[in-house]
């Protein structure tokens, strides 16, 4: 009967999975076609006021007057993920997105290197870690015993949402994690392995699973695992050495770039910088009455973000640490770091590097039944959709 249950478990999983990845298909298909006349390449969100490869100029969807966001970057990395000598003018950092490579290349190697094919297979991509995500946390919700309609919550994170809008590579750490937390759950050691090496390819920030997982293995006094897993940052270590020498031989010689260690938004107001935000709204080009509630909705979004963690710091009562808590402790102190107020004026901002952090917090939630403290992550879930809501005016215009 146990096996009956968890095999109808893992199928309802997998159902709400493809259901996720199947809506947000829809929703991408409908704003391209009601919003941007047919160009999937919209999804990228490329600005007017960059340059475009020349390859990819007469086919690329163009926002007047933006800067775009980093999801056009990406797009180039997945087009020419060896770093082009000749592209690199065309990237905000070079060495910082082709540091990022996981999704990119993916997308690359499922279009096989065809030019014409990279597009679609970036956003097919995307749509696969969204399925994963989903899927990952109905198990894990169904393991502890709730129902798996929970895994549907992957698609409320900031790193879900902002991938699904402008083809950022977070959806594949925020699904990593889900992984990773489960299958540490579990025990199963291979499988904890091959997300903790996979998270830093798709950003930085992932290292902080490798070294919460290290340092939950050496207060354990487990020596040999905690070094076996600290391995897992190598193809990452040897991909950013790559990445080094073509940024510094080329780029340097070229731009006269440098491809920076440590970040500009770190350690310049540490453990204030968040807060200072708070009483430096943002302006937008609105009338008075929008301006003020979006405003309001900047600072109800940043105030869901600082009581996620204070969630997150409360758990850190109980002892001894899990991996979980290890794993917070971790974004937290990162959170901390991050320290530029600007940082922190825009939900896409930090919503999708601290996703994880989110996550962590609300699987404990998640575990101990408290869902109603799942209200912060909804807030900050409903700043983003706010976000998204030009581009459903034009659905509905569409339609009607």
């Amino acid at each position: 009967m146990r096996a009956r249950d968890e095999k109808r478990q893992r199928t309802l999983c997998l159902l709400y999975a493809l259901g996720a990845a199947l809506a947000v298909l829809c929703w991408q298909a409908a704003t391209v076609h009601f919003n941007y006349g047919g160009n999937w390449t919209a999804l990228f969100m490329t600005a007017e006021l960059y340059a475009v490869p020349p390859e990819l100029a007469a086919e690329t969807y163009r926002f007047q007057g933006s800067t775009g966001y980093d999801g056009q970057f990406y797009r180039y990395v997945a087009h020419a993920p060896w770093l082009r000598a000749d592209w690199d003018r065309y990237y905000d950092s070079p060495g910082m997105r082709h540091s990022r490579i996981l999704v990119p290349a993916m997308a690359w190697l499922l279009a096989a290197g065809h030019g014409q094919l990279v597009d679609g297979a970036y956003i097919g991509v995307i749509l696969c870690w969204v399925f994963l995500g989903t899927y990952w946390l109905g198990l894990y919700a169904a393991e502890e015993g709730r129902q798996p309609a929970w895994g549907l919550a992957f698609l409320l994170l900031p790193a879900t949402l902002t991938s699904i809008d402008r083809m950022t590579v977070d959806v594949a750490l925020a699904a990593l994690c889900v992984a990773f937390v489960r299958y540490a759950k579990k025990q199963s050691w291979a499988r904890v392995y091959l997300a903790l090496a996979l998270a830093p390819l798709v950003r930085d920030t992932g290292a902080l699973l490798v070294a919460a997982q290290c340092g939950y293995d050496l207060a354990g006094q487990r020596w040999r695992r905690a070094a076996g897993f600290a391995t897992a940052v190598l193809p990452t270590a040897a991909w950013y050495g790559y990445v080094w020498i073509r940024v510094t031989v080329l780029a340097t010689a070229h731009l006269g770039k440098t491809m920076r260690i440590v970040p500009r938004w770190l350690f310049k107001y540490p453990g204030i910088g968040i807060l200072m935000e708070l009483f430096r709204p943002a302006h937008y080009p609105f009338g008075p009455w929008l301006n003020r509630t979006m405003q309001f909705a900047d600072a109800l979004a940043l105030c869901a973000f600082i009581a996620l963690m204070a969630i997150g710091v409360w758990s850190l009562r109980q002892r001894p640490w899990d991996v979980e808590q290890w794993a917070i402790v971790c974004f937290v102190a990162l959170a901390l770091a991050t320290s530029v107020p600007n940082f922190w004026g825009q939900v896409y901002s930090y919503g999708r590097p601290f996703s994880p952090l989110m996550l962590l917090a609300a699987l404990r939630l998640l575990r101990t039944g408290a869902t109603w403290e799942l209200v912060p992550l909804s807030l900050i879930a409903l700043r983003v959709v706010i976000q998204m809501a030009p581009e459903a005016a034009g659905i509905v215009h569409g339609l009607v």
